[in-house]
C-alpha cells in the first residue's frame, strides 16, 4: 500500500510506519463495523481488501480505471486470439522475473550486507523465546485475572455488542476480534499466545527506534539484550509480559509517538511545508491516537514523554510555526482516538469504570486507588517504626528541636490546657542553607523509589548511577550543541528531560505530587524507557570520543566490542532472567480438555461443570455449568432434588491441587480432601468464591461427588483426562433418558466438627 512512500527509507523506519498504520487501519475498520452494527466475516473482508486497493492506488499514483481498462484489454485480446498463450505467459514471466530480481536485490542489501547486525538480531529473538516463549510450551494458560473480563468484551463483540460493560479503550480488543473473526481462531487461543506476539514487537519497537537515532551501529542491541535478558530489573517491570493484556499491547506505540515527535523536531523550518513533514506529523498523530485508543496509562507516559521532548526542542517548540503544527497534530490524534468512543457515549453508552477514573485523574481528581493508600499507609508504618520516640515528637510538632517539643505535647496533655508556643521565623541566610539538605534528601528518595520499583541489586550505587545518568545524559546534549551536532544534542536532551519527568511520576507520591500511576503500573514504562535512555548515554559517549567521520568504523568496532562483552559479562555474572512459567488461574490439563472437547464434539451438544473460567472460553461452542451453582443445588438433599443438564456429553473439571487464582491461603497448594469437602460451601459473591481456600473447599466437594457418582454409575461416567494435579471426567447421555446429576455424596450437609476429627 505504501510502497513509494516507504521507497529509500531505511529498513527500522519502514517497519515503524508499517507497523504503526496497520494497526490503526485494523482497529478502525472494526470501530467502524461495529458501530454500525454491520460486523462479521464478509464485511471486515471486504472492507479490508476494497479499503487497501484505494488507498494502494492513492499513494501510488495509479489509476484504477486506466489499470482495468489495460487488464480487459490484454483478455480481450487473448480471447479473441490476437495474443497468443505464449505471449501472455511470457508477459507473466517477465513481471515475475522482475519481482524475483527486486526479492534479490533487498535481500542483498538487507541481510547479506548486514550479516552482524541480523545474527544479533537473531540473538535478540532467541532471547525473547528463551525468557518468554517457553511459556507456550511449559504454561500455556493465561497468567492474569483479569483476562476473563477481556475474553467476555471480545465475545460480546461477536455477538455485536460493542463496549458491553461501558465506553472504555478497545483497541486491544478490536484487533484481537479481528483475528478470531477473519483467520476462525477462538479467542481463547489468541488470548493464550498473543501476549508472545506483544513481547515480540514491544521489544523490536524499541530496537528499531534505537538504531534510527543511534549513531552506532550496534549498540542498540546491547541495550534490549540487557532489557530482555538482565535479571537486575524489578520483577514488576516485566512479570505481566506473561499475559495478554490492553496495557503491554499499548506501550508498543509509545515508542514510534516518541520517535515521530523528535522526527518532527529535527525538521529544518523551511522543510516544514513539505509532504515529509506532513507524513511524519501524521505518523505522530496515529501513533498516539493509538495509546489513548488501546489503553490510557500508555497515553499518560506518550504525553509526558512529549513533554520532555518540548522542553529538549524548547526554542523550535515555542517557534509559532513548529507550535501550531504540533498542537492541531495533537488534537487531530485525539480526535481520531475518542471518535468511536464519543459516537458510543452519545448513543447512550455509559462509561466504563476505569475510564471514568481516568478522566476523574486528568479533571485533578483523586488519583489514589484504594491499594496505593494502602501502600503509602504500610509506608508511613514503617517509617515510624524506625523513628525514636524525639524522632516522632519532631514530625508531628514540625519543629527542631524535638525535646522542647515532646516536653510541650507532654505539658498538654496532663494539663488539657493548649500550649503556644511562636517558632522563630528563619532568616534568609538559614532557608539557602536548608537547600542542598533537602536537595540530598529528594535524591536519597529518589535512589530509594529506585531500589524498590526498577533496579533488584543490593549494591545502593546502581539506583544513584541511573540518576547520575540520567543527569549527564541532558549535559552530554549541550556539549553536542556546543559542537554543532544541534540536532544530535538535542536528541539526547529530549530523552534526559523525558526520564527526568518520568521519575517524578515514580516518586509523585513522596513529592506531594498528584499520583497519575501507581508506582507498580509505573515501573513497566519507566525500565522499559530507560533502556533507550542508558543506550542512548552509551551511544553519545562512544559518539563524542570516535566523532570524526573517520573513525566511524571504529566505532562501531567499539560498539560491537561492548555488546559481547556486557552480554558475556552478563551471563558470567549470572545476571540471566529465570522467570517463572506458573499460571494460577488456568491449568494445562484445563486447557488441554477444553480443546480436545471442542475438536471431538458437535457444537452446542456439551456442557462442561467447571469453576468461571470455561464460562467464556467455550462460549461459541458448548454450554457452562458453574460448580458453586451445582454445588449449591445439592446442598440440601431430599427426593424432589433434581440437576439435569440437558446435553448429550457432560465434562467435569476437578483440580486435584486447588490453584489459588491470585489469593494466597495458608494451606496453598495442599490437594484436595475429606477434609476440605467437609467445610462448609463458600457465601461470598462474584469471583471471591474460586480462590484461596474457598476453591480448595470447592473441588474438594466436587471431586468426592464425582467418585460418589461413578460408583452409582460405573459403567456409563468415565475419567476423560488425568495428570497430577487436574482430572476430567465425561458423563455421555441418552438424551431421551438424562441423568439426575442430585445424589447424596455424604458432604452435602456440613459435618460437625466430632464427625471431621474421627
Amino acid at each position: 500500500m505504501f510502497r513509494r512512500v516507504l521507497r529509500g527509507r531505511r529498513l527500522s523506519e519502514q517497519f515503524l510506519m508499517c507497523y504503526t498504520f496497520g494497526n490503526f487501519y485494523i482497529i478502525n475498520i472494526v470501530f467502524a463495523v461495529q458501530l454500525l452494527h454491520i460486523s462479521n466475516f464478509q464485511t471486515l473482508v471486504l472492507l479490508t481488501v476494497v479499503l487497501s486497493v484505494l488507498i494502494w492506488s492513492r499513494v501510488n499514483r495509479i489509476s484504477l480505471r486506466k489499470l482495468i481498462i489495460k487488464n480487459a484489454e490484454a483478455c480481450r485480446k487473448l480471447l479473441q486470439g490476437s495474443m497468443g498463450i505464449k505471449g501472455a505467459l511470457y508477459r507473466v514471466w517477465q513481471k515475475f522475473i522482475r519481482m524475483l530480481k527486486y526479492v534479490i536485490s533487498f535481500f542483498y542489501c538487507e541481510v547479506v550486507c548486514n550479516t552482524l547486525q541480523w545474527i544479533l538480531a537473531g540473538a535478540i529473538a532467541a532471547a525473547l523465546f528463551w525468557v518468554y516463549g517457553r511459556q507456550l510450551i511449559l504454561t500455556y494458560g493465561y497468567r492474569a485475572s483479569d483476562i476473563p473480563v477481556h475474553l467476555n468484551w471480545i465475545n460480546q463483540m461477536s455477538r455485536g455488542n460493542l463496549f458491553v460493560s461501558g465506553v472504555y479503550p478497545f483497541g486491544f480488543h478490536c484487533v484481537v476480534y479481528y483475528l478470531h473473526t477473519v483467520f476462525r481462531v477462538d479467542t481463547y487461543v489468541i488470548l493464550c499466545l498473543f501476549y508472545l506476539v506483544q513481547v515480540f514487537f514491544i521489544h523490536v519497537v524499541l530496537l528499531a527506534m534505537l538504531k534510527m537515532l543511534c549513531r552506532s551501529l550496534y549498540f542498540p542491541y546491547a541495550g534490549v539484550l540487557v532489557y530482555i535478558l538482565g535479571s537486575f530489573w524489578a520483577r514488576q517491570t516485566y512479570s505481566r509480559f506473561g499475559a495478554s493484556l490492553p496495557q503491554e499491547f499499548g506501550m508498543i506505540f509509545v515508542i514510534p509517538s516518541i520517535y515521530f515527535l523528535i522526527r518532527f523536531f529535527q525538521t529544518e523550518k523551511e522543510n516544514l511545508k513539505t509532504k515529509e513533514t506532513k507524513l511524519t506529523l501524521g505518523c505522530f498523530a496515529i501513533a498516539f491516537s493509538l495509546t489513548l485508543a488501546i489503553h490510557f496509562y500508555g497515553t499518560m507516559i506518550a504525553g509526558l514523554c512529549c513533554i520532555g521532548i518540548a522542553v529538549g526542542y524548547v526554542f523550535r517548540f515555542l517557534n509559532k510555526e513548529y507550535f501550531r503544527r504540533i498542537m492541531m497534530t495533537g488534537i487531530i490524534s485525539v480526535f481520531l482516538a475518542v471518535l468511536p468512543m464519543t459516537i458510543a457515549f452519545a448513543g447512550g453508552t455509559p462509561l466504563q469504570g476505569s475510564l471514568g477514573w481516568g478522566l476523574s485523574v486528568i479533571n485533578g481528581g483523586n488519583s489514589d486507588t484504594k491499594q496505593e493508600e494502602k501502600n503509602i499507609q504500610e509506608e508511613k508504618n514503617i517509617d515510624i517504626q524506625n523513628m525514636t520516640i524525639e524522632e516522632i515528637a519532631a514530625s508531628l510538632n514540625g519543629d527542631t528541636e524535638s525535646t522542647g517539643n515532646a516536653g510541650n505535647a507532654a505539658v498538654q496533655s496532663q494539663t488539657n490546657t493548649p500550649v503556644i508556643t511562636e517558632a522563630p521565623n528563619p532568616s534568609l541566610s538559614e532557608k539557602v542553607g536548608e537547600i542542598p539538605e533537602k536537595i540530598k534528601n529528594v535524591w536519597n528518595m529518589m535512589a530509594q523509589r529506585l531500589r524498590e520499583f526498577i533496579i533488584n541489586l543490593p549494591e545502593k550505587w546502581c539506583a544513584y548511577a541511573v540518576l547520575t545518568g540520567i543527569g549527564v545524559l541532558i549535559l552530554l546534549g549541550l556539549v553536542f550543541i556546543i559542537f554543532r551536532r544541534t540536532a544530535y544534542g538535542e536528541m539526547l536532551m529530549s530523552a534526559g528531560f523525558c526520564m527526568g519527568i518520568l521519575t517524578l511520576l515514580l516518586c509523585a507520591g513522596n513529592l506531594g505530587l498528584p499520583v497519575l500511576m501507581d508506582p507498580t503500573r509505573c515501573s513497566i514504562y519507566y525500565a522499559y524507557l530507560l533502556v533507550a535512555v542508558l543506550t542512548l548515554l552509551g551511544d553519545g559517549i562512544l559518539y563524542l570520543i570516535f566523532m570524526p567521520r573517520i573513525l566511524r568504523v571504529i566505532r562501531n568496532a567499539a560498539a560491537l566490542g561492548l555488546t559481547v562483552i556486557t552480554v558475556a559479562g552478563m551471563i558470567h555474572q549470572d545476571l540471566i532472567k529465570t522467570p517463572d512459567f506458573l499460571s494460577g488461574y488456568v491449568s494445562n490439563g484445563a486447557l488441554t480438555c477444553l480443546t480436545n472437547i471442542i475438536r471431538e464434539n458437535e457444537d452446542k451438544t456439551w456442557t462442561i461443570v467447571s469453576a468461571n473460567d470455561e464460562t467464556q472460553m467455550g462460549l461459541d461452542h458448548g454450554w457452562h455449568y458453574e460448580i458453586i451453582t451445582f454445588l449449591r443445588k445439592l446442598e440440601k438433599m431430599d427426593k424432589d432434588t433434581k440437576v439435569i443438564i440437558p446435553t448429550k456429553n457432560v465434562y467435569f473439571f476437578i483440580e486435584k491441587i486447588p490453584l489459588d487464582y491470585s489469593v494466597v491461603y495458608s494451606g496453598s497448594g495442599q490437594s484436595i480432601s475429606k477434609k476440605g469437602a467437609s467445610q462448609n460451601l463458600p457465601n461470598v459473591g462474584g469471583i471471591s468464591m474460586y480462590q484461596g481456600e474457598g476453591r480448595w473447599i470447592l473441588m474438594s466437594r466436587m471431586y468426592y461427588w464425582a467418585q460418589a457418582f461413578m460408583e452409582k454409575y460405573p459403567n456409563d461416567m468415565k475419567v476423560y483426562y488425568e495428570s497430577e494435579d487436574f482430572i476430567c471426567y465425561v458423563m455421555p447421555q441418552n438424551m431421551y433418558h438424562q441423568y439426575n446429576f442430585a445424589i447424596d455424596y455424604g458432604y452435602n450437609q456440613v459435618q460437625t466438627q466430632e464427625a471431621i476429627n474421627s
